[in-house]
């Protein structure tokens, strides 16, 4: 009897191994035959699931997307300040896999400038994040909505330019998310 091929492993395997190439080398350093070698896999199969490397540059972006947003999905239930915190400090990279991880995303915002797909995924993320954020911070504070957006737009660019410092080791994530929390209370006032 033929064994079962988990399918979505085998793809995950593949985008981690794009994503390690990623976080080293940059978009540039992608090629379908080094994501290959990184994961373990032959080329072909690399070529079975994906095709090109644009379509898996742009499964790499979408299957990032869509964990962050499992790991969000995961506070479900969590009161709305915890939940906005969450999205706040999502992206600092507090371990080593975290900064593999931003690393990448930064990869790929930087390749958003000259790459369609990816734009439309990271501006759609963008989208949602800032509609989350402003909810939260409505639930939390009873914020009309264009004032808690505002507030959640100011939020989510300090975690952003937050998140560059850490990257570059001007300061540490702890730094960051006291940061962060000290001026979601000052702003919002809890």
């Amino acid at each position: 009897m033929p064994r079962a091929v988990d399918h979505e492993q085998r793809r995950f395997e593949i985008v981690a191994g794009l994503w390690q190439v990623v976080a080293e080398q940059g978009i540039e350093g992608v090629s379908l035959r080094i994501v290959a070698a990184r994961a373990g896999v032959s080329m072909g199969r690399v070529q079975h699931y994906f095709g090109t490397k644009d379509a898996l540059v742009v499964a790499g972006i979408d299957l990032l997307v869509k964990r962050a947003v499992i790991e969000y999905e995961a506070t479900a239930g969590r009161p709305p300040q915890d939940r906005l915190l969450h999205i706040l400090l999502q992206q600092i990279p507090a371990t080593d896999a975290g900064r593999i991880g931003v690393t990448v995303w930064y990869a790929y915002v930087a390749k958003a400038m000259t790459h369609t797909a990816v734009r439309q995924i990271l501006a759609e993320a963008t989208r949602v994040g800032v509609a989350e954020c402003t909810r939260h911070i409505q639930e939390a504070d009873g914020l009309d909505e264009p004032e808690a957006r505002a507030r959640a737009i100011e939020l989510l660019a300090l975690s952003d330019g937050l998140t560059l410092r850490v990257l570059i080791g001007d300061i540490t994530a702890d730094e960051a998310e006291t940061s962060i929390r000290a001026y979601r209370s000052r702003l919002l006032g809890s």
